[in-house]
């Protein structure tokens, strides 16, 4: 899959890497057509009118579905212009185009240390900050994450008399740290890789700190661009 074979008005998902409270998390935006080969425009009027807020040269994430399969990349914004009534963003891909998964939320394969504790069901209408026990029920690692959910792989198998509501404690790029209530939907054999035992599937709940989805999903962000 080219870029150059989109067809004119797909729609687009634009996701700035930085959010602040003068633009929206997502934009919404129709592909208009090439600049270059690695260059295209997007026509959107909110986007357009965001272009100096954002900045020049802000980095994005583009999402897209083709032939119902679904794409991204990372960009850059360029430059804007005014075409008649169409308002258009220059954007210049950063990142290969790349076909991901189809679930509900993409997870990047991450390796962070996490801390899990045990959550009792009625501390879940808990409001933040959330305090962790002094002792954590489980210790072992990230294998791949999203704003929905994580995957934890061990070597050694996880019981809890918790189950199925825990605390999971990590830091993105050593600077974002998170305490998250999260429930256990899933025990596996690690079918994910070979290099541990046993896989643990978790959602993270955010009811009562919507916010907290948000802050997330712009972490995992920003640490695959550093990666860039």
């Amino acid at each position: 899959m080219q870029l150059r074979f989109i067809e004119s008005d797909t729609l687009l998902q634009i996701r700035p890497e930085v959010y602040s409270p003068d633009h929206d998390e997502v934009f919404d935006v129709l592909f208009y057509g090439m600049s270059t080969h690695n260059s295209f425009w997007v026509q959107s009027e909110e986007l357009y009118n965001n272009f100096l807020a954002l900045g020049e040269k802000a980095r994005v994430g583009v999402a897209f579905l083709v032939d119902d399969q679904p794409y991204r990349l990372a960009g850059e914004l360029i430059n804007t212009r005014l075409e008649g009534k169409y308002h258009l963003t220059l954007i210049e891909q950063i990142t290969p185009l790349e076909l991901i998964s189809k679930r509900s939320q993409y997870r990047d394969e991450m390796r962070l240390n996490v801390r899990v504790y045990g959550l009792a069901p009625e501390d879940l209408d808990s409001t933040l900050p959330l305090v962790a026990p002094k002792k954590p029920e489980f210790s072992c690692e990230v294998f791949d994450i999203s704003a929905g959910g994580v995957c934890l792989v061990s070597d050694n198998v996880f019981n809890s008399p918790f189950e199925p509501y825990f605390l999971l404690e990590f830091t993105i790029s050593g600077k974002e740290r998170f305490l998250l209530p999260a429930k256990l939907v899933r025990k596996g054999h690690c079918p994910q890789t070979s290099l541990f035992k046993h896989d643990y599937g978790f959602d993270f709940i955010f009811d009562k700190f919507p916010e907290e989805k948000h802050r997330l999903g712009d972490a995992i962000f920003s640490a695959k661009l550093e990666k860039l």
